[in-house]
């Protein structure tokens, strides 16, 4: 006895060039893909540029607070005049911000 085939053929007749069309449908998916990623990967770095920029920009705001302090204590001939040439003007309700251990306290001073 022979044993019987129960396989169907299907004939498919492509196109010219369906083969290559296909492969450049898949190059392009995987370019695509590789560029999401290359730009998402971008913009998270940029993220983190600008997160340690600024944090770079208030230590050296504070560097140079510190540093202007240094030089008026320094110098010792800071005027109530000189100041005012210096644009500087007397503020008025300050809040002072203590800081006794880790927990901070603020207080509001009038009148100085």
């Amino acid at each position: 006895m022979h044993k019987r085939d129960n396989h169907i053929f299907i004939r498919v007749h492509a196109f010219a060039g369906e083969q290559y069309l296909l492969h450049m449908l898949f190059l392009a998916i995987g370019l695509s893909v590789l560029g999401y990623t290359y730009f998402v990967s971008v913009s998270i770095m940029n993220v983190i540029a600008h997160k340690e920029a600024i944090a770079e920009s208030d230590r050296l705001q504070s560097e140079v607070g510190l540093l202007e302090q240094e030089y008026f204590e320094l110098s010792k001939n800071v005027t109530p005049a000189l100041a005012v040439q210096l644009g500087m003007t007397e503020t008025l309700d300050t809040s002072f911000v203590r800081r006794p251990g880790a927990v901070g306290s603020a207080q509001e001073v009038r009148g100085l």
